[in-house]
């Protein structure tokens, strides 16, 4: 099987280009797959992940296309015809049996009018839940109403793929996406560390900064609830970004320095995991949260609000976790302080989370990409 994946740039980490990795990886290494990943522009950075030497990777270094003076509006649509004769003259080279576009950009108004005849794949890496929640997030009105109306035309893109593959089946039931999608998790890598004993009084979180999405501000409410029963337990935060300092001197005036700690992004997550007892998340809106399923990995029940979407696709209430009301911070604060209090709901959560996790191995998702490549070229 020859699969062609188009992503904009392999030059940052990030979720998607997380996952990208693992999966083109793996089919490479483990399926025999024929792999090609075609880069909008990498400007001469090295590639974020370590790749299978089999996978054949191209730079198609659209931004020698542009000539003259830019022209808003103008330029984009001139290239996006000179990207369709690039990418159709590459693909026709390849000849994938799929092509597969993984990320908002050019490629939405590229890969869906190329070579016809090829099954074209879109990947969902958020949800019209997280989308609708980031344009409101925006305190520029001229940048959200540009949000919404670039969405709104990537979701008539949507329908232009033989498939739209979505991350959680909450957001395919509640959204109407048209009839053309399926759902295939993201996975995670096999487990690194060894779960966690759940004995250490380390509650912890992760994610961006960038915004309140994550609802780091929340968490800190809650812990001053918390710190009042439970003094000796601390909430280590790990990521960075904008709103770092706000956080910061919330925690300041508060006077829960010494209870509330912001480490900053870490390369060793899992190991951060392992030494934690709890994971928690209050965000407003996700995709399909991934640290939430490595939490699992790891051993570690959770407490998370019921956002749209992933948390209820992820988390069996009272099985694994709490999964909390969205903004129920009362609710919220109880089922945390059942988990601190009782080191023995603590264990066995634990137990049902490390099974849970198990969901998204690369041994239950990649069946799922193989079942959908094999409808979409009968072979």
């Amino acid at each position: 099987m020859r699969i062609a994946y188009c992503i904009g740039s392999l030059a940052k980490p990030g979720g998607t280009e997380t996952v990208l990795a693992s999966k083109v990886n793996y089919m490479a290494e483990k399926l025999g797959y024929d792999i090609h990943i075609l880069i909008i522009e990498q400007r001469g950075e090295p590639l974020c992940y370590k790749f299978s030497d089999k996978i054949k990777i191209y730079d198609m270094k659209v931004s020698s296309l542009q000539k003259g003076k830019t022209i808003p509006g103008v330029t984009y649509l001139r290239n996006i015809s000179k990207i369709r004769t690039l990418y159709d003259a590459k693909m026709s080279e390849i000849k994938p049996d799929v092509i597969i576009a993984v990320e908002r950009g050019y490629h939405d108004f590229v890969i869906p009018y190329i070579n016809p005849g090829i099954p074209k794949v879109r990947e969902f890496h958020f949800s019209k839940g997280a989308v609708r929640f980031s344009a409101k997030m925006m305190k520029s009105h001229i940048k959200r109403i540009r949000y919404k109306i670039l969405y709104t035309l990537l979701y008539r893109q949507f329908k232009k793929y033989d498939k739209l593959v979505l991350l959680t089946k909450g957001d395919q039931v509640a959204e109407n996406y048209g009839d053309n999608t399926v759902v295939i998790e993201n996975m995670i890598n096999p487990f690194s560390e060894s779960p966690s004993l759940l004995t250490n009084k380390k509650v912890i979180s992760v994610g961006s900064m960038n915004d309140d999405r994550k609802g780091f501000s929340k968490q800190i409410e809650i812990w001053k609830t918390i710190v009042k029963s439970f003094p000796d337990w601390t909430l280590t935060i790990y990521g960075d970004g904008v709103m770092r300092k706000e956080y910061q001197s919330i925690v300041d005036k508060n006077n829960l320095s010494d209870n509330v700690i912001f480490y900053g992004r870490s390369n060793e997550i899992p190991k951060k995991l392992q030494e934690s007892s709890v994971f928690i998340m209050t965000s407003e809106a996700e995709g399909l949260p991934m640290v939430l399923i490595e939490a699992m990995s790891a051993g570690l029940p959770c407490v998370s609000y019921d956002c749209p979407t992933g948390p209820s696709d992820i988390i069996s209430d009272k099985v694994d976790g709490f999964l909390i009301p969205l903004n129920d911070e009362k609710e919220f604060i109880n089922g945390l302080e059942k988990l601190l209090a009782d080191e023995e709901i603590r264990i066995n959560m634990g137990v049902q989370a490390l099974e849970k996790a198990k969901k998204y191995l690369p041994e239950s998702v990649m069946p799922k990409w193989q079942n959908l490549f094999q409808e979409l070229t009968k072979k």
